[in-house]
């Protein structure tokens, strides 16, 4: 009986590996209806020109909670976790160009698709913040 289980539980983990690395879809570079431009900020290099000087019209986004967003972000992002989409997203003005990124991009894209329930229509899914490769800001609190 304990081989059976072993045996299972092998298969199991083993499915899980392969499931999550080949089939959890990877949504960076997603835009929205109207998010297309900001395709341009895709690059690290562009984002981080971008991030050195805080644009009127181009909020940088952080998603993740806000642990994470303390131990290092964008220059000029700002963090709204996306555990509490349901309590920040209104304080965003729909006008606005969104760039978002997280730890994971389906989570980026979760909040994407509830914006765009709530009628934002200027957003990027920039990906992974491991992508961002330059001199991070780190805070002691928020």
């Amino acid at each position: 009986m304990n081989l059976f289980l072993l045996i299972i539980s092998i298969i199991a983990v083993v499915f899980g590996i392969y499931w999550y690395f080949l089939h959890v879809p990877n949504y960076y570079g997603y835009t929205s209806s109207e998010g297309q431009e900001l395709k341009k900020y895709l690059s690290p290099g562009v984002l981080l020109k971008l991030s050195q000087k805080e644009a009127d019209d181009i909020w940088i986004l952080d998603v993740r909670e806000a642990e994470y967003y303390l131990m290092g972000h964008i220059p000029n992002a700002k963090n709204f976790p996306h555990h509490e989409i349901e309590k920040w997203h209104k304080i965003i003005p729909k006008d606005k160009s969104l760039i978002l990124y997280c730890d994971l991009t389906i989570k980026t894209q979760n909040v994407i698709v509830f914006l765009e329930e709530k009628g934002y229509t200027k957003m990027l899914n920039w990906g992974k913040y491991k992508r961002w490769r330059f001199d991070e800001i780190v805070e002691e609190s928020i």
